[in-house]
């Protein structure tokens, strides 16, 4: 890919009064901005500095030292391809720095213009002038599936489907890279996703690990793995292990001209660690307090002489305590990766994993009453209260999965991708719990006794999902276009076994956790079948540097099931049918300084059972979103900016009927309409940085006003028109530094931190009980052995601690008899080596 084909890579101009709204406002701010050069930081190409680049691919290491000497590089990527470099430690000019990574390459390094550098072979190198072959930019742009050096990722296909760079993205994406996942200890997609502006974390606290409950903007948001959406209802869901993760990439807003029927929070799509060019081994062990015990492997790289076979195998297992008592959590995993290149344009990624995960932990909740607010006693329930029983519990879950991805460049103009997976999901889960009622959960008004009850589930889910797409890269006159037009296609199986029963009051004073409680017997054998098709378009359209975006999918889902009564054998049948069109359109336009505003608007669908009046089926829920933004990316830097307001609607949900004579089903109840709304507005700040050598600056803060602003009935009937719902806190901010020193005796030591704030959210749907803001604190330390010396090279220990003075509070309630505590302080030491 030439450099001028890389730049025009994006969007489409639309015509009228967008496009002019833009560029006015574009302009405005291109004034009020002093103009940047064109590189980051001037080298003198004589003057020194010190360096610490470890040994590894060439492109990597030149990458990186391009980016910490402030020069932009360009080069062929056939030309480092499978190429190795022994690394850099020491003080170097620009020019001997890339002489010794480039040593025994046969490369060399050229300087050009200004701050420029390029890459040729040294036969090549004598001489006049030299006319490169098609080049990419290292050190500042990066593949949207490649390993990122650093917090700052440059590019992202999660939003287009495209190789596309975030500075040319119309819409906010949030990108979490390998080295910010490894550095702040994170291990689930929840703590992957603490230091993202809009996303709230962690709304069921220390409880239910197990799920990947969060909310983007206010709204639930779809989990994908590899851009393929993840399946498997609630108990059999899969979760991905961080370990397993290369990126985890955040689109926010709504995601269905993309990805078929979703909310409109987004789409959270996490990214495999892939086969690798360069030979990678690392094993890794930690230990940390609740009894924590963690073994981590991970090995890739070639196969053979050529590099047309590639692998990559990760592994992992992992047992400990969980924070509530008599709680236990396990898991192990093992996720082989296979590449065939049989030439240059074409690809061939196999996908595989199989995961157990046969304890995790509590699904529990505590009431508000003695959390929350004061019992007459005045006796609070402690953070780690187990409001189940250890004999009857019982969680278990398997999961396998096959997939590949298939990449086909015909020529200069076309190329195909297909990416399909293959998913089967198990679990049996048996547990007891809190029930809700009247008393906060409680049996009466003395809040000394728990109501609870029990729950027994078998479940089977099998998933297919398929996506082909064929993208056209084209110019028509001064439009450059890139067109993406794709079919994707899900069938998911689910089969559910279930049983409830009751279970007696637990004294919350002197709990008993250790009855002896019958299992429920099965009561109902549910059968789900469901199936999407979709068909979509984008063009990604460029005039100079007007980027313009327009897509467009309509859906075709079927649902059918079946419901069986095990007492009666009666079987009560379901089906559901929708079609629906999803639109999405965005400008964005780059200034040469780095700055880049931004306007889009983009919908979602999601099939609605129930008919209305008259048999009337309900149509789709439909989400919209309007944003406008600024991006700011200083060029030939690593630093992303980031700034947006938003608006989204979800629309369509269902409302009692106002007209009393409009009655529905056997039981003659009030029918339901589809009127009501639910409204967030809100503003988004991120940034991430890498001002100087060995530091990375993290940042976030996100406002909403989150509410239904038309009627809408709660389970109890009450309206909450105006009401705010659960869970959704109305502000959060973080931050997070790492600095690792470059010289002195304590080179190679790492040290970083970082602190949250959760802003207050209602407890209750009658917003009359809140759940108070709540400020965190986390630390890390690292260091690299080999710089203490030559006999450890490799060996890296860290510590990571979360919650670092202990706070207790709650993360949220969904009601006052469900509230979850928050997870207490996490300590884990690490010991890595890699050769």
């Amino acid at each position: 890919m030439s450099v001028s084909s890389h730049s025009r890579l994006r969007a489409p101009l639309a015509a009228g009064r967008l496009a002019v709204l833009a560029a006015t406002c574009a302009g405005a701010l291109a004034a009020a901005m002093p103009p940047a050069r064109a590189q980051a930081v001037p080298a003198a190409a004589n003057a020194q500095r010190s360096y610490q680049i470890p040994a590894g691919a060439l492109a990597d290491a030149l990458t990186q030292f391009a980016r910490s000497a402030g020069v932009i590089l360009s080069f062929d990527p056939a030309l480092v391809r499978g190429r190795h470099s022994e690394g850099l430690d020491g003080a170097y000019s620009v020019g001997a720095g890339f002489s010794r990574l480039l040593a025994g390459s046969g490369l060399q390094a050229r300087a050009q213009s200004g701050n420029a550098w390029t890459l040729v072979p040294a036969s090549s190198f004598e001489g006049g002038t030299t006319t490169l072959a098609p080049v990419t930019v290292s050190g500042m742009s990066d593949s949207a599936l490649a390993p990122t050096v650093g917090y700052v990722a440059k590019a992202s296909a999660s939003a287009t489907k495209t190789d596309t760079p975030l500075i040319e993205t119309p819409q906010s994406v949030s990108v979490v890279t390998r080295e910010q996942i490894t550095e702040q200890g994170a291990q689930t997609l929840n703590q992957v996703l603490r230091y993202t502006a809009g996303v709230a974390t962690e709304t069921r606290g220390a409880t239910a690990t197990r799920l990947d409950q969060f909310s983007v903007r206010g709204f639930s948001a779809s989990t994908y793995l590899d851009g393929l959406r993840v399946f498997g209802g609630r108990d059999a869901l899969p979760q991905v292990d961080a370990y397993r993760l290369e990126r985890v990439d955040v689109l926010k807003g709504p995601a269905s001209v993309m990805y078929g029927q979703g909310g409109p929070g987004g789409v959270v799509n996490q990214v495999s660690k892939r086969p690798l060019e360069e030979t990678l081994r690392e094993v890794e062990v930690q230990v940390g307090n609740y009894d924590y015990r963690r073994a981590n492997f991970d090995f890739g790289g070639p196969l053979d002489d050529e590099g047309k076979y590639l692998y990559r195998l990760v592994g992992s297992g992992y047992l400990s305590d969980g924070q509530v008592k008599d709680t236990k959590e396990r898991r192990y995993f093992v996720a082989p990766a296979f590449t065939w290149k049989p030439n240059g344009d074409t690809t061939l990624t196999v996908l595989t994993n199989f995961q157990r995960d046969p304890d995790m932990g509590s699904y529990g909740s505590v009431s508000s009453m003695r959390t929350l607010q004061s019992a007459p006693d005045g006796i609070r329930l402690p953070a780690d209260y187990y409001d189940g029983d250890a004999n009857f519990e019982e969680s278990d879950r398997k999961s396998y999965s096959l997939g590949y991805v298939l990449d086909h460049r015909f020529n200069d103009t076309f190329k195909a991708s297909q990416s399909l997976r293959w998913t089967r999901s198990e679990a049996r889960y048996r547990s007891i719990y809190g029930a809700m009622t009247n008393n906060y959960g409680y049996t009466d008004n003395t809040y000394l006794y728990q109501q609870r009850a029990s729950i027994a589930t078998d479940v089977d889910v099998g998933a297919l999902t398929l996506d082909n797409n064929l993208q056209a890269r084209f110019d028509t006159g001064a439009f450059a276009h890139t067109v993406l037009l794709g079919l994707d296609y899900q069938h998911v199986k689910t089969d559910t076994l279930s049983g409830f029963g009751t279970a007696p009051a637990l004294d919350v004073m002197n709990p008993d956790n250790h009855q002896h409680i019958p299992v429920p017997a099965f009561s109902t054998d549910a059968t789900s079948r469901q199936y999407q098709t979709g068909l979509y378009f984008q063009d990604q359209i460029r005039i100079d540097r007007l980027s313009v975006l327009l897509g467009g999918r309509y859906d075709w889902s079927r649902t059918v099931g079946e419901t069986t009564t095990l007492a009666t054998g009666r079987v009560a049948p379901s089906s559901l049918n929708a079609e629906a069109f999803s639109g999405r359109m965005g400008v964005i336009y780059n200034f040469d300084n780095g700055v880049a505003p931004y306007f889009s608007y983009s919908e979602s669908f999601e099939p609605q059972s129930g008919t209305g009046w008259n048999n009337a089926p309900f149509k789709p829920i439909e989400g919209k979103q309007y944003e406008v933004g600024i991006k700011y990316q200083p060029p030939g830097s690593a630093t992303m900016l980031t700034a947006a307001a938003f608006d989204i609607r979800r629309e369509n949900m269902t409302t009692t009927d106002p007209d009393p004579t409009h009655v529905c089903g056997t039981a003659g109840g009030r029918c339901s309409i589809q009127a009501g709304e639910l409204r967030t507005q809100g503003i988004e700040l991120e940034a991430k940085t890498e001002p100087l050598r060995g530091l990375t600056l993290v940042a976030a803060y996100s406002l909403m006003d989150n509410e239904y602003s038309k009627a809408y009935p709660s389970v109890t009937g009450f309206n909450l028109k105006g009401k705010t719902p659960v869970g959704v806190p109305s502000q959060q901010a973080s931050a997070w530094a790492r600095y690792q020193l470059q010289e002195g005796p304590l080179a190679g030591l790492g040290v970083g931190g970082g602190v949250r704030y959760i802003g207050s959210s209602y407890a209750d749907e009658a917003n009359t009980l809140k759940v108070p803001s709540v400020t965190l604190f986390d630390l890390m330390l690292d260091y690299d052995l080999g710089r203490a010396s030559p006999a450890l090279k490799g060996m890296q220990v860290a510590l990571n601690v979360q919650n670092l003075f202990d706070k207790e509070y709650i993360a949220s309630c969904a009601g006052d008899s469900w509230c979850w505590y928050g997870y207490q302080r996490s300590i884990k030491a690490s010991l890595r080596y890699r050769w």
